[in-house]
């Protein structure tokens, strides 16, 4: 899941996260939410990537998304997803 309030990066980082798992065999689904709407208890997230400032309190992983809005970086964050996916 990607977090973040601007629908187009959140889209961007949802679709680049997508293709870079598909390109690495990885069968996930990505979704997108609005960090201040997100019910982490109706969806159930395995790891939760953020976009812009966040204070979730739990236990799921979270991994800073900010590499999204610059671009610069996206590829060992998806590395990073991946990780705390297995």
């Amino acid at each position: 899941m990607a977090t973040g309030t601007s629908d187009n990066k959140r889209n961007f980082a949802v679709n680049y996260i997508k293709t870079y798992l598909e390109k690495k065999g990885i069968d996930a689904e990505v979704t997108g939410e609005n960090i201040y709407e997100i019910k982490l208890e109706d969806s159930k997230p395995d790891v939760i990537v953020t976009i812009g400032p966040q204070n979730f309190q739990t236990d799921i992983p979270v991994i800073q998304g900010t590499v999204f809005v610059t671009q610069i970086g996206m590829e060992p964050v998806c590395d990073e997803i991946i990780a705390k996916l297995q």
